[in-house]
């Protein structure tokens, strides 16, 4: 088995110790609670089961998890401090003037451009890249995936509701 580190978003704050005693019993002992986070310590033979366990775990203890604190949209100064690279050398990747092209397109249209995280991550497992003391690019996927589903469904809920509510 393998320890998976990470952060669940609940729905809101741990705040009572009746709280923490739910979540101790729910068996969420493997977990830090702090205001609305989890910080996880969960150990599974898979990414995909800590993530789950801890999302069925929660909600046993009267809590919902509606994200995971996990950072998918990012700058190119971003991308550079996170690989330990100069500006200039990941902007020649974007502008395709150095390396092997391909770079991922923004996420967004407009004059701040965003990029995805996991998408960069995949395109530098693609290329053969080192990127030492950076979790595998499958697990930034799964991470980067998890979070939206669980941010998407946080949200129709709350759309629906006021849907609902104007066609009431």
């Amino acid at each position: 088995m393998t320890t998976y580190e990470f952060t669940a978003v609940l729905d809101r704050p741990v705040e009572t110790d009746a709280d923490h005693d739910r979540l101790f019993e729910a068996g969420l002992d493997d977990t830090t609670p702090e205001g609305r986070q989890l910080r996880v310590h969960r150990e599974a033979d898979r990414l995909l089961d800590a993530i789950r366990t801890v999302i069925i775990d929660s909600r046993r203890a009267g809590f919902e998890v509606v994200g995971l604190d996990y950072e998918d949209l990012v700058t190119i100064e971003t991308i550079a401090g996170r690989l330990g690279r100069t500006y200039e050398s990941v902007r020649l990747w974007k502008a395709g003037k150095r390396g092997p092209g391909g770079f991922p397109e923004p996420v967004n249209s407009g004059g701040f451009n965003l990029y995805s995280w996991t998408a960069v991550r995949i395109w530098l497992a693609e290329h053969e890249f080192e990127v030492d003391g950076l979790p595998a690019a499958e697990d930034e996927l799964l991470l980067a995936a998890a979070d939206h589903l669980l941010r998407a469904r946080s949200l129709a809920g709350d759309a629906w509701a006021a849907l609902a509510k104007l066609a009431a």
